[in-house]
């Protein structure tokens, strides 16, 4: 608090330099400087704690505009300010009314006297201040302090008190929070407490403090916070229970939100007989993915979402199954960049494709019969979202969900995103405002809250269950099958149609080094499968390392922004 006075009085004084102007400066002749003789005080305590205070100045070769100051703000602990207002201001000289502009500014009250000349000895001042009495463990208290950084030295003050019964005075004198006493401080026999001060510096204080007991004179405090981060986010009680029950109810809220919404109404730990072989006629085996399962759509169905590895596995399904073929083009140089070439396959199979198989055909090829995967650029990003649609619309269709799942997340998504939002705002507001700023931090918590659930918020239906109970049993298929027990004729042909379903679930490696087990002649040049081609001296052993690079390419032709 020192400090802090410390300032406001140097800063009073610095603007009081300016506008009193010493009659020495005025007229270079004169030899005497500007003083106040003599301060007489006249302070009457009411009953309700207003003090009525009329003062008598008397100057000495005073010029210009006379400026005293009155702290009106004191700092305790807590981030707590006992404020006291100055009111009904009246100022004469020699009987005349005289203007006075009034200031507060900080933890000082002005008031400025303009057109004080040197033939103004004597300056009457009455005014009214309210908030000076606070409680005690014994009573209350009055402190006051009329004279602050007043820039003239004041020969002598005089204040005397009109009050009831006192219990204690007290005075100080000099620098700010100045633990001097006064010249004198006393409690008179006939009249009320009486204080004295001789030889007053310029911009010193005179603090004053009178006690009272109990029920004599009733406090007035008037009681300000400042604005500190702590007390903004104020963590009393009705702040910090406030903010733990929007806590709590929003965390009980978004529970029961998931268990209605957003829980699936299935087991996916269920599993359910199922494999992608099953024995055919003529001891062939036939490759017969339940409930005509698509890998697109089993990666979709896992997770509720389109990810680039169902789209890859996608088009490498579609080249499997004939109708699109992947051939990879020679290398210009040991360390040039891979590149494939898709072609539409003219004579493919009859079987009708799902919608979102079409439309990815089409954004892949257009027009045209053929396209490098290195070109496949804006075209294939342009038109990916209407695979997607085609690829949610097909899952909502089969019925393994009541609405399409990205709706879903985006709906929660701008609900919490929009909680969130209010919280920030709420939070800034509340801060700036009050102290309430938990409050607003449990609601941006919520919001949160609200984001992350929504994720998860897209349920699957019931009709989903006995699909994902199959789609476990496959992935255990994929992951433990012995592939050696298929038959030779068939095994390059049965693992080729198991290796999109691997891509998406997992243990794509064993089919694809099944695969490459297939190559009887390991020394001579290979040309591939039916559905892949490489390139002049290829090998079927490098195929691992071209579907690698062929799913990397793909991926950043579909998706790279």
């Amino acid at each position: 608090m020192r400090l802090r006075l410390l300032g406001l009085s140097l800063c009073a004084l610095g603007l009081l330099g300016l506008s009193v102007v010493p009659a020495a400066a005025a007229d270079s002749s004169a030899t005497a400087d500007p003083v106040v003789t003599n301060y007489d005080s006249q302070v009457r305590v009411e009953r309700d704690g207003l003090l009525r205070v009329a003062e008598t100045w008397k100057l000495s070769n005073v010029n210009g505009t006379f400026t005293r100051f009155i702290v009106t703000r004191d700092h305790l602990p807590d981030d707590v300010d006992h404020v006291q207002q100055i009111g009904d201001l009246q100022v004469k000289a020699g009987g005349q009314d005289k203007k006075a502009e009034l200031k507060t500014e900080g933890d000082v009250t002005s008031i400025a006297i303009p057109d004080v000349t040197s033939s103004t000895t004597e300056l009457q001042v009455t005014y009214t201040v309210k908030g000076a009495v606070a409680e005690t463990l014994d009573g209350t208290e009055v402190r006051f302090a009329p004279l602050t950084g007043i820039n003239l030295p004041i020969q002598n003050a005089n204040v005397v008190f009109s009050v009831p019964e006192v219990t204690h005075v007290a005075c100080f004198a000099g620098p700010v929070d100045s633990n001097i006493p006064c010249t004198l401080a006393q409690i008179g026999e006939t009249s009320g407490p009486t204080f004295q001060q001789a030889d007053l510096p310029p911009g010193n204080t005179v603090l004053m403090a009178v006690g009272f007991p109990k029920g004599q004179i009733a406090a007035n405090s008037i009681v300000e916070y400042r604005h500190t981060f702590k007390r903004a986010f104020s963590t009393d009680a009705a702040q910090l229970i406030t903010a733990l029950v929007v806590l709590l109810l929003g965390a009980a809220a978004l529970f029961a939100l998931y268990r209605l919404r957003g829980r699936d109404q299935v087991d996916p730990r269920r599993v359910v007989p199922a494999s992608l072989f099953s024995l055919g006629t003529d001891a062939r085996i036939d490759f017969t993915p339940p409930s005509d399962l698509r890998p697109g759509e089993v990666g979709t169905l896992i997770d509720e979402r389109i990810d680039p590895v169902d789209v890859t596995a996608t088009i490498i399904d579609l080249a499997v199954r004939g109708h699109i073929s992947i051939v990879e083009l020679e290398h210009s140089t040991e360390f040039a960049r891979p590149d494939w070439e898709l072609r539409r396959v003219a004579n493919a199979p009859s079987e009708e494709l799902q919608r979102y198989e079409n439309v990815l055909i089409r954004a892949i090829f257009g027009d045209a019969d053929s396209v490098l995967v290195s070109e496949l650029g804006k075209q294939v990003r342009a038109n990916l979202g209407e695979v997607q649609d085609a690829l949610y619309d097909g899952v909502v269709k089969r019925g393994w969900f009541t609405e399409r799942p990205d709706r879903t997340r985006s709906l929660w998504a701008t609900i919490g995103i929009a909680v969130t939002v209010v919280g920030v705002v709420a939070t800034v507001l509340l801060a700036l405002l009050s102290t309430w700023g938990l409050l607003g931090i449990a609601i941006t918590l919520v919001g949160v809250g609200l984001l992350v659930v929504g994720r998860y918020m897209p349920a699957k239906a019931s009709a989903a269950g006995r699909v994902l109970g199959q789609v476990a049993a496959i992935r255990g298929e994929l992951l433990e099958m012995d592939v050696s027990e298929l038959p030779t004729d068939q095994h390059a042909e049965l693992c080729s149609r198991a290796l999109p379903y691997a891509v998406v679930l997992g243990g794509s490696e064993r089919w694809i080094d099944a695969l490459v087990a297939t190559d009887a002649t390991p020394d001579e040049e290979d040309s591939g499968f039916a559905w892949y081609h490489g390139p002049r001296g290829w090998h079927l052993q490098y195929l691992p390392d071209s579907l690698r690079n062929l799913t990397t390419n793909l991926t950043g032709a579909l998706f790279a922004r």
